[in-house]
């Protein structure tokens, strides 16, 4: 009875209090409530989280596509701190913003790589080697993991010994990415040894490694294979101590040994025999086109300029030239000019057609 005596008169205390002090108990508990509710909040919020797929899009310059499928070998990577290290390090060492991009994309591993004890000793055996910053940037971009492995570099600088500039060395890799791969003593010099047996000299190998890099990166046996090849494409000269030898050996080295046999058999059904001989021992280098254009020229030569197999087996070269470029509108230039008198009618079509831009004009336009 006492309790709820007391009860009574405090809820009648509190009815007649004034609006101000029931305002003020309002807000302190709205505002006691809201920093509970931002406490909660906040503790059950998770943390930001580094999303690799995102960094690599706002921050490396990667395609999307590039960036999910780099991210499947950075998926460990917790912080962006590593990765803009290494990309500030290879900005200051002067490597271009999309060579280091395309790098990336190419080596995803190079985001997790330590400046310190990687990147920096591997710089300096450039710059040591006479590379510039731009080179380098090249460099970076061309060939996936030159950093994370020393043998790269090492053979880098043998082929630069080999092909007398880096700016060589760049081109060969430019066209064979792998021509870092192969090791130097166990594979690539007792190929350079084979081949000069054969008669090349060490500028004849430099200047075929420039056209295919497969002559020295391929196992001993199979280069063997490749000489006996270009040993019997044709009946002229094509020896191994011969100049047309080595354009046999870049005709075997561009094809398999089926398509060899398709398209020599493709010149002799369109030459005939003899004269399919005839032009591959001249020009083994025809080889390397394709079957559609070879038959195509082939056949157009004979058909629409009426040449006779045998004038275009002793000028294999004609083959080589763009129809669309080159030979059709120089035709149609000398045959207005037979038409007006203003040539010959017995001159020799392959003699046009070989001439230089610049010649053809001033011989035909020029001087008409």
């Amino acid at each position: 009875m006492l309790l709820q005596n007391r009860l009574i008169c405090a809820l009648r205390a509190a009815s007649h209090a004034p609006a101000s002090t029931l305002h003020l108990f309002h807000l302190s508990n709205a505002a006691a409530t809201a920093t509970a509710t931002a406490t909660a909040t906040a503790t059950a919020a998770p943390s930001a989280q580094f999303v690799v797929e995102d960094y690599l899009v706002a921050s490396c310059g990667l395609t999307p596509a590039q960036a999910c499928r780099a991210s499947k070998y950075l998926r460990h990577l917790k912080s962006p701190a590593n990765p803009d290290a290494v990309r500030a390090f290879l900005a200051d060492a002067g490597i271009a913003e999309a060579d280091i991009a395309s790098a990336i994309a190419a080596d995803p591993r190079l985001l997790c790589s330590k400046v310190d004890k990687t990147l920096t000793p591997r710089v300096a055996q450039l710059r040591d080697m006479g590379l510039s910053p731009i080179q380098i940037s090249r460099l970076v971009a061309i060939i996936a993991g030159i950093f994370h492995n020393p043998s790269k570099i090492t053979r880098l600088e043998f082929y630069i010994s080999l092909l007398g500039s880096y700016a060589r060395v760049e081109t060969a890799l430019n066209r064979y990415r792998f021509l870092l791969s192969q090791d130097i003593e166990n594979v690539v010099k007792p190929n350079m040894a084979f081949l000069q047996q054969c008669g090349l000299s060490e500028d004849d190998i430099a200047g075929l490694n420039l056209r295919t890099g497969h002559l020295l990166t391929c196992n001993l046996e199979h280069l063997k294979t490749m000489v006996a090849r270009a040993e019997k494409l044709g009946v002229r000269g094509v020896r191994p101590s011969s100049g047309m030898f080595k354009k046999a050996l870049i005709a075997v080295c561009s094809v398999t040994a089926e398509k060899l046999i398709a398209k020599t058999e493709l010149l002799e059904r369109a030459l005939g025999y003899a004269e399919a001989k005839i032009a591959v021992s001249k020009l083994p280098t025809i080889l390397s086109m394709s079957e559609v254009t070879l038959a195509h020229r082939v056949e157009f030569l004979k058909t629409e300029f009426s040449l006779e197999p045998s004038y275009i087996a002793h000028r294999p070269a004609i083959l080589t030239y763009s129809l669309e470029r080159r030979l059709i509108p120089r035709y149609f230039v000398i045959h207005v000019l037979k038409a007006k008198g203003l040539v010959k009618r017995d001159i020799d079509l392959f003699g046009v057609f070989s001439q230089s831009h610049e010649k053809f004009v001033q011989k035909y336009l020029h001087h008409q």
